[in-house]
């Protein structure tokens, strides 16, 4: 209760902020509308914005739990094979290295204009976090763990499963933590280079046609979207802080 308080006190401090900033500059509504302006917009076109929501969400929910996935089977592969971590990160670094305006454009060509083109940048964006922090969790075996493991004669498998697994799960939900901050970007990149639904098409269309309020309602709901699907995988990863060493 006391958190939903704090949020909407932040949400009114931010309001008058900006009402303020409207207010005091004169700035035209097609420049930046006052927030009552985009109030208007997101209660009058309620169905509209909550189709396309709806498709962001679901990509973004989809590529996060795709991209973790892959992220986590990713490192555990690597974790257990040099040669395979040595083939595997370069490949990895340089996909982070290019921009994903740069990457969007190859997938829409590759496997179309629909959901799957989407899923695959969302999933791209989430996998390399996931897979870093989860390899820096299997790396996290405490000094002296390993001399005792050797004198009870303890073997790797076992070891993997019972000792390394829960070492790394909290490194991997934080991973996705950060995953979960990104993959918003994936999805929206995505529907801005070529879409037909979701919020990203949306803003594009709304600011082809001049209608700011409208623009802003999404962005609006965006970030409402992003902020939550953020708490849900925060409020899981600290229920696994006591694995921590």
């Amino acid at each position: 209760m006391q958190r939903l308080a704090f949020a909407l006190a932040y949400l009114f401090g931010f309001g008058l902020i900006w009402k303020a900033i409207t207010w005091v500059f004169a700035l035209p509504h097609f420049i930046l509308p006052p927030p009552e302006r985009v109030i208007i917009t997101l209660v009058t076109r309620a169905e509209q914005i909550a189709g396309h929501a709806l498709t962001t969400a679901t990509e973004i929910i989809a590529g996060l739990l795709l991209g973790g996935v892959l992220g986590i089977v990713s490192a555990c592969l690597m974790a257990h094979s040099k040669t395979l971590h040595r083939l595997t990160m370069p490949i990895l670094v340089v996909s982070q290295a290019l921009p994903v305006f740069a990457i969007a454009p190859l997938l829409m060509l590759w496997l179309g204009y629909g959901f799957a083109s989407k899923l695959a940048m969302t999933t791209l964006i989430v996998f390399f976090p996931v897979t870093a922090a989860t390899l820096a969790g299997f790396r996290a075996l405490p000094d002296g763990w390993q001399d005792t493991l050797t004198t009870f004669h303890a073997t790797p498998i076992r070891t993997f499963w019972v000792i390394r697994v829960p070492l790394a799960v909290p490194h991997a939900l934080s991973g996705l933590k950060i995953a979960a901050s990104v993959a918003p970007i994936g999805a929206v990149v995505g529907e801005w280079v070529g879409s037909s639904s979701g919020l990203g098409y949306l803003m594009l269309h709304a600011n082809g046609r001049g209608q700011t309020d409208l623009m802003f309602a999404a962005l609006l709901v965006l970030c409402i979207e992003a902020v939550l699907v953020w708490a849900v995988v925060n409020r899981i990863a600290t229920r696994f802080d006591h694995y921590r060493p």
